[in-house]
């Protein structure tokens, strides 16, 4: 039977349940495994030898494909604080499993036996540290073992003046599920300005589209550094790289402050 409302005020609210971790992975792996676009800015900036680490590798979408390239002294090590994460990377490391490594570590505590020829922070993973006592922990640790003459590479989430003024956002995507149906996933962003500061919720509405499969709502809500670009290349100097070369976008364009939230940057000793 369908109820049918005179009103939306008249509808119930939405009840989302805390989203397990695993089933956070499983849905981070449908939307990110087949991403390609940061490929084409951090694939001509890595060297074609040495170890390179990866920051927050989640399913190992990077990792595994610069594992794949016909490099043969590389050698790949990706890290991610989720276990869940890290069992769907290794599910799918079956081709270069000589050159690629996967290890669960905090990205604010790096401890390594070896230094690395560069090192990748993908995707705004720095931005999730929160504060900026952790992600001076991180530069600081990077910038340790990362050799001489080494890269740090990140994709950073730096508001821009559009987004500050507006504050508030909503971003909307539609995947199809391996098994049938339909994710949807609504993304709330929330600017905090004194802070510099911005609340995430991700809300995930999986649709079975199958009978006798009910639907589910899930959601996550988490917050995230949302510094400025000033803030981020005064970071950097304090951890003592000499020189960050900044970026707006993955090819190469030049970074606008008033538009632009994506900030990439290259970062040498």
């Amino acid at each position: 039977m369908v109820t049918i409302y005179q009103d939306y005020d008249d509808e119930p609210e939405d009840v989302f349940q805390p989203l397990p971790e695993q089933l956070a992975s499983s849905f981070y792996a449908l939307e990110m495994d087949g991403y390609t676009a940061d490929m084409s800015f951090f694939k001509p900036r890595l060297p074609k030898q040495g170890a390179i680490l990866e920051l927050g590798c989640g399913t190992g979408r990077i990792a595994r494909r610069l594992a794949g390239e016909n490099c043969p002294d590389r050698l790949v090590v990706g890290i991610d604080i989720s276990l869940p994460m890290l069992q769907l990377a290794m599910q799918a490391n079956h081709f270069c499993a000589d050159k690629l490594r996967y290890i669960c570590m905090d990205m604010a505590r790096l401890a390594f036996l070896i230094d690395f020829a560069a090192i990748l922070i993908p995707y705004n993973s720095l931005n999730l540290l929160g504060s900026e006592a952790q992600i001076m922990q991180c530069l600081d640790r990077c910038r340790h073992f990362l050799q001489p003459g080494g890269k740090l590479l990140a994709q950073l989430f730096a508001p821009s003046k559009e987004f500050i003024r507006q504050q508030k956002t909503f971003q909307f995507q539609l995947f199809d599920r391996p098994e049938g149906g339909k994710l949807i996933k609504e993304i709330w962003k929330h600017y905090i300005p004194q802070t510099q500061s911005v609340q995430i919720e991700e809300r995930f509405r999986v649709r079975p589209m199958q009978a006798g499969k009910a639907n589910e709502d899930w959601h996550s809500i988490y917050t995230v550094a949302g510094f400025s670009a000033d803030r981020w290349l005064a970071l950097f100097s304090k951890a003592g790289f000499a020189r960050v070369d900044i970026f707006g976008d993955y090819s190469g364009g030049c970074y606008d402050k008033a538009t632009s939230s994506t900030l990439l940057a290259v970062a040498t000793l």
